[in-house]
């Protein structure tokens, strides 16, 4: 069986169990760097010397390595399911070797910056004010706008994050807090005069379904409050940091907010401080001294 059929059965043994924006973005990794080149050859013939060099390729056409080790991860899946499928015993992606790369995620505004942009969502009363408070909770983009009414239990005031609609692939349960439940229970009251509470909780006027694009409104927001220019996606990043190195919070809790099967995800956010080095020895040799 060739790499493609492989790919195919992929799809179709998926796809109701991962998310369809995942689901379009293996189809289009897989097509653009494997379907015409190793997709042709039999899964058990494809050795993991191709594979390296595949990835040696794409570094010296200038990819990132986080890049190549993201497209690696791609194919490493399809390897996997081909061992499920009984046509190889190992994975051949398990063998090949990428330079090393810092994955720290830096979000290097000063705090000052952080408690700007947190309390200009907090004070936002825009159309779309909601939707940022609820990124405030860690939660990422698409999962806030995918999540519907019938993932809402405002009696026991949790919400459940779908496993189709996150990465974790499972289904995750959080409590809000006392602001988000005042906020969804008066859009629960409105979405039940409209008869709308069969739909998504955070619907488009224009379109009558859920929001797609938010970055028009995300950047008058920041224009507004003199704000620098950062992603939507940067809210998160910003809220691991800000609990990590600022509020102190054990990296366990947050990892639970942000939803992470592995808490060395949610380590890459914590900010080392240079000088702790100078201060570690200059504690060691007062204590010696004392």
């Amino acid at each position: 069986m060739t790499l493609n059929q492989v790919f195919n059965n992929y799809l179709e043994f998926y796809e109701l169990l991962l998310r369809p924006s995942t689901l379009r973005s293996d189809k289009a990794t897989y097509n653009k760097h494997f379907k015409n080149d190793l997709g042709l050859k039999e899964v058990k013939n494809i050795k993991f010397l191709e594979i390296q060099k595949f990835c040696n390729n794409l570094i010296k056409q200038g990819y990132k390595i986080k890049t190549v080790k993201n497209i690696l991860a791609k194919l490493r899946v399809i390897f996997k399911f081909s061992i499920k499928m009984d046509l190889i015993s190992k994975n051949p992606c398990d063998l090949v070797e990428l330079p090393r790369f810092d994955n720290k995620i830096y979000f290097d505004y000063p705090i000052s910056i952080q408690k700007e942009i947190i309390k200009a969502i907090l004070e936002n009363r825009g159309y779309n004010a909601d939707i940022y408070f609820f990124l405030l909770h860690g939660r990422r983009k698409s999962e806030v706008l995918n999540l519907k009414w019938s993932d809402v239990n405002l009696k026991t005031k949790t919400y459940k994050i779908p496993f189709q609609i996150n990465k974790a692939k499972r289904d995750m349960i959080y409590t809000m807090s006392d602001e988000l439940y005042q906020r969804l229970f008066k859009r629960y009251i409105q979405a039940k005069r409209d008869n709308q509470l069969n739909n998504y909780i955070f619907i488009n006027p224009n379109t009558n379904t859920k929001f797609i694009d938010l970055r028009r409104s995300w950047k008058s927001l920041l224009k507004k409050n003199n704000l620098p220019k950062i992603r939507l996606h940067d809210i998160r990043h910003l809220v691991a940091t800000y609990s990590i190195n600022y509020l102190n919070l054990p990296v366990e809790q947050v990892s639970f907010m942000l939803g992470h099967t592995n808490i060395t995800t949610t380590q890459r956010y914590i900010t080392n401080d240079i000088k702790k080095s100078k201060d570690t020895i200059e504690t060691m040799i007062k204590s010696v001294k004392a």
